[in-house]
């Protein structure tokens, strides 16, 4: 046998054992760190150029192959606990908990009851993101990671208002090897809303369920995503732009709901909707519904759920 068949065919065979072991939790290893010993496979293919015997090449094949397997499933451990342990949800929400050994700053714009519209654009790197609650303010963030390293601004025109938040260093603070850089988001319930996240690698959790939002444009790296829309707009639009990601997406069960993906690499659990066709599907009640919601949903290698659930606003 070849020894590329046997590097090949040992490192398919390893990661699967791995992530198969560790879904079913039989796996309790801590492999966060090891992911930082790659380079052996290096080592371990150049010294198979100096064997002769085909039977130690091979062996040195598939050392290298496991290695390089654990080394990778560690990496994706690490990025796990990068993206989930900047914050703690549970069935009440978020458990914000904040590090007195990191800065924290606050960002507000005024309201005005004049302003019937806005558009809201949040331009950030690397972090944690949570949008759950309401404010007598227009905007107000509090960030905990490095002090002041937002900038915001707002112009207005008529009754229409544009706030920019923008991350002025992109880079993040680990503590305890874990990311924690977070931004903690509210809005007025009372204007319409366009929302407009350009983000990094992130965590986010979004309950925009109060609010009226016209569109919602989202574009994020690596990333997990917990999002939940409202019925309070009679039409309301959603664009998800991400590459690896986790996606739970909850809709109101009163409104009809079209999804449009471009993601054929990607796991897909769509709750009580019929496929159209490939790419394109729909609720039972999209036709009747007098309330809609318009997802269009762009994405490498993911996992995406959207669930229906009962709206409070009912």
């Amino acid at each position: 046998m070849k020894t590329k068949h046997i590097f090949w065919g040992l490192l398919f065979i390893s990661i699967g054992i791995l992530i198969l072991l560790n879904n079913i939790d039989v796996l309790h290893l801590d492999l966060t760190d090891i992911w930082k010993f790659w380079p052996v496979v290096f080592i371990l293919w150049g010294i198979s150029y100096f064997a002769k015997n085909k039977i130690l090449k091979g062996f040195i094949a598939g050392l290298a192959a496991i290695i390089l397997a654990i080394t990778l499933f560690g990496f994706f451990n690490s990025s796990y606990n990068f993206f989930y342990n900047a914050f703690t949800l549970n069935d009440d929400g978020v458990n914000i908990t904040f590090d007195s050994s990191l800065d924290t700053s606050n960002y507000f714009e005024s309201y005005d009851s004049n302003i019937k519209k806005c558009d809201f654009y949040l331009t950030a790197g690397a972090g944690a993101f949570v949008l759950h609650d309401s404010t007598d303010n227009l905007v107000s963030a509090i960030a905990q990671g490095v002090k002041n390293n937002y900038e915001i601004n707002r112009t207005n025109s008529d009754d229409k208002a544009t706030v920019n938040m923008k991350m002025l260093k992109r880079h993040f603070i680990f503590n305890d090897g874990h990311n924690r850089n977070r931004t903690f988001l509210k809005l007025n319930t009372n204007p319409a809303w366009d929302l407009n996240f350009d983000l990094g690698a992130a965590s986010l959790d979004f309950d925009l369920s109060p609010f009226k939002t016209d569109n919602v444009y989202i574009k994020m790296g690596a990333a997990a995503l917990k999002l939940k829309l409202g019925d309070r707009n009679e039409v309301s639009n959603l664009t998800l732009k991400a590459g690896v990601s986790s996606i739970d997406i909850g809709i109101p069960e009163s409104v009809g709901c079209e999804i449009r993906c471009n993601t054929s690499l990607s796991s897909k659990d769509f709750d009580d909707f019929n496929k159209i066709n490939s790419n394109l599907y729909r609720t039972d009640n999209f036709d009747t519904a007098k309330k809609k919601i318009y997802l269009k949903i762009d994405t490498g290698i993911s996992s995406i759920h959207v669930t229906r659930y009962v709206s409070s606003w009912e």
